[in-house]
């Protein structure tokens, strides 16, 4: 029997003798014992203090004394005669009780209640010093509480193990990523419940534990890790492991956590698909293209492989457009896409590289099997009707070919070489081939054609058939303007060429040819000298301000005489600089980072502001993006097109949007093209739209 049950189970049987009785036993009982004991009345007297309790309260006078003085805790009423037995009740509860009292020497203690025994006019009462060990264990379970709560409140998995590999602890979010929805895994192998694979399957990966004890340092799972769990698909997740050291430095665990990257892993290889593909055919993009071929160029070289070169043109694209609408020539191009794969090999890329071409690169293909293919798509194209709105449209394309080998220069000068053999094609009618290889007798018409659209583009410069187009700004919600900021109409500038015959040539025709050859700056010097000329006119004739935001190419922005350029510019005209901003994009700035940021800094001091255009578009934005002094950031439109229908690209509209105004950058959604992506911005806040929902490009007026 427990001493404290049969030290009671004694004072029970001398109680029911009489009090005199019992406080003689409880004398002979009590007095060598080193726990406390008192017998009290229920009045709150206390007639009885064992050697041990009057040392532990030597300070205090027996007589006269009340329990209520020597345990304030116990807070009862000396006149109350039932106090006693209703306060001691409290503590018969079983579970290990604390009172507080004083020492000798006057200072608050803690006691711990071993025992009770409640009577018919008076009670015992057995006492022992808490211990040091007591506090330092409610400790030790209050931190591991804290420590589950918190292991359990957090969504990467969490696993503790110790010097041999045993699980510890493991959170919930662990268990679940493990499939352990059930069952005890405390004490268990961490190498038996924790495997991880690479891409494949097949490929286990060392343990993480393993490698924590072999460096003796923290270790990172390979970036294509998954998760291998029982009757599931792999778990694409990022894993990392890190030592747990005692006070003397030695390995006596680890802590392995693992985070759930499914998510995030489709959202980058979406961005990535969307980063090499185009959204309306869904096929390969130009610079997709373009790093095939650079691959399919490095083989050839070596001399182990031959390529063909297919580069296709939508002859007169622009009519079906025109005459139908852009969403029948959206459709054209989906079906000739479609067209087009139907004749290539399952090794063949098919691409679309601009407006309306497309690229096909013919893997391990002879000259002659290059020309057999373009046959195939041309007899295929003969064949095929487009019906759209109760009109039958018959369609027509031009075909560039060229043969990749060991004695082929470089990437470039095989895409040029079939560029200029698609216009050379073009030049010669609808439906037509040129072929061209380097070994054959038409170099001459190569470098002829090679110049075709630079022809073009000065002569254009020199007979001052450039055209301004403008495009409208505007703000998603008038009232969000600030009250004492009136709202300024804003153009963004768009430059078109008109031919001898006075037909309207888009940019997408031009502008690749200009950045080719070189060209781009000399287009841009004659956009921004004529737009500074337009609003000069304009303040000269008293109307009202409007502000006007040019585009600037990477090599324009790279040349430091531009500045100097647009500096004489503003001196010579004495417009107000206010009225004239700056479109830059991405890759221009980047690309040439120190300079665009010297011409940036020079005239926003003179009132001009700057907008970063096709924000998204790139890897390196938002590494870039606190360092550029842009006022306006214009959100790349392939997130805004596609932002009814898919979340993906909402929640970057959302969170590009959220990180410019945290910067104080306002906002630009580009290619706005209803009234439900409009609803859409307005909702999150977006400051400005710009598309085809609000306005199409149109002249900017003479004012002669």
């Amino acid at each position: 029997m427990d001493p404290v049950d049969s030290t009671l189970s004694t004072m029970e049987k001398n109680r029911q003798q009489g009090q005199t009785h019992a406080i003689g036993s409880a004398r002979s009982i009590f007095e060598h014992s080193q726990d406390a004991c008192l017998i009290v009345r229920h009045s709150g007297e206390i007639l009885y203090l064992n050697n041990a309790a009057i040392q532990l309260f030597s300070h205090y006078s027996i007589d006269n004394l009340l329990l209520g003085e020597l345990l304030p805790c116990m807070d009862v009423d000396k006149n109350d005669s039932a106090g006693i037995p209703k306060a001691l009740s409290v503590y018969q509860s079983g579970l290990p009780l604390t009172l507080t009292g004083l020492d000798a020497s006057g200072v608050r203690l803690a006691l711990r209640l071993n025992g009770v025994e409640i009577g018919d006019t008076e009670s015992t009462i057995i006492l022992s010093r808490e211990s040091q060990e007591h506090p330092l264990q409610d400790e030790l379970l209050r931190q591991r509480e804290i420590q589950q709560v918190t292991l359990s409140s957090v969504a990467d998995g969490i696993l503790i193990s110790d010097a041999e590999g045993r699980v510890l602890i493991i959170n919930d979010a662990a268990r679940e990523m493990l499939g352990l929805v059930s069952g005890d895994v405390e004490g268990e192998p961490v190498d038996d419940i924790l495997r991880l694979c690479g891409s494949e399957e097949t490929q286990i990966l060392e343990s993480m534990f393993a490698q924590v004890i072999r460096r003796g340092d923290r270790v990172h799972a390979d970036s294509d890790s998954r998760l291998l769990v029982a009757n599931r698909n792999p778990l694409p997740v990022s894993a990392q492991a890190s030592p747990v050291r005692s006070s003397q430095a030695e390995i006596v665990g680890a802590v392995i956590t693992l985070r759930d990257n499914s998510e995030a892993r489709r959202l980058s290889a979406k961005l990535s698909w969307q980063a090499n593909h185009d959204a309306l055919t869904l096929l390969p993009n130009r610079r997709y293209f373009e790093a095939e071929l650079s691959r399919a160029m490095e083989a050839a070289r070596f001399g182990t492989e031959n390529h063909g070169l297919i580069y296709v043109d939508i002859y007169q694209f622009q009519i079906v457009n025109d005459t139908c609408g852009h969403a029948a020539g959206d459709e054209l191009l989906k079906r000739l896409a479609q067209l087009f794969g139907k004749a290539l090999r399952s090794q063949d890329l098919l691409a679309r590289l601009g407006s309306d071409e497309f690229g096909i690169l013919l893997r391990n293909c002879t000259l002659a099997g290059t020309h057999r293919v373009a046959n195939l798509l041309l007899r295929g194209v003969e064949q095929f009707v487009f019906s759209w709105g109760g009109k039958r449209l018959t369609v027509g394309i031009s075909v560039g070919a060229v043969a990749i080998d060991r004695d082929s220069e470089s990437d470039a000068q095989v895409m040029a070489a079939a560029e200029a053999s698609c216009a050379a094609a073009k030049e010669a009618g609808r439906n037509r081939i040129h072929l061209y290889h380097h070994h054959n007798s038409q170099i001459v018409e190569r470098r002829r054609n090679e110049m075709h659209w630079v022809e073009k583009i000065n002569d254009a410069l020199a007979e001052n058939r450039l055209v301004l187009y403008q495009q409208p700004v505007v703000p998603v919600v008038i009232s969000s303007l600030a009250d004492n900021q009136a709202h300024v109409p804003h153009y963004e500038v768009l430059v078109r060429m008109r031919d001898r015959d006075g037909n309207i040539i888009l940019p997408g025709q031009f502008i690749p040819a200009a950045e080719r050859y070189g060209l781009m700056e000399d287009i841009d010097r004659w956009v921004l000298s004529n737009v500074v000329d337009y609003i000069a006119r304009r303040e000269r004739a008293g109307l009202a301000a409007v502000s006007y935001a040019v585009n600037l190419s990477g090599p324009t922005l790279g040349n430091e005489s531009f500045r100097d350029f647009v500096q004489q510019e503003l001196s010579r005209t004495a417009i107000d600089a206010k009225a004239l901003n700056f479109e830059i994009t991405e890759t221009a700035a980047v690309g040439n980072f120190a300079r665009a940021i010297r011409f940036i800094e020079t005239f926003r001091a003179r009132g001009c502001e700057f907008y970063l255009d096709d924000f998204g578009s790139g890897m390196s934005s938002f590494s870039y993006l606190k360092d550029l002094p842009v006022d306006y950031l214009k959100i790349d439109g392939a997130f805004i097109k596609s932002m009814e229908t898919d979340s993906v690209d909402y929640a970057m509209v959302s969170a590009i949007n959220h990180l410019a105004h945290v910067m104080g950058i306002r906002t630009v959604a580009e290619y706005v093209e209803n009234e439900g992506i409009l609803k859409l911005l307005e909702k999150l806040g977006v400051d400005y739209a710009q598309g085809f929902g609000i306005a199409a490009p149109a002249p900017v007026h003479s004012l002669r």
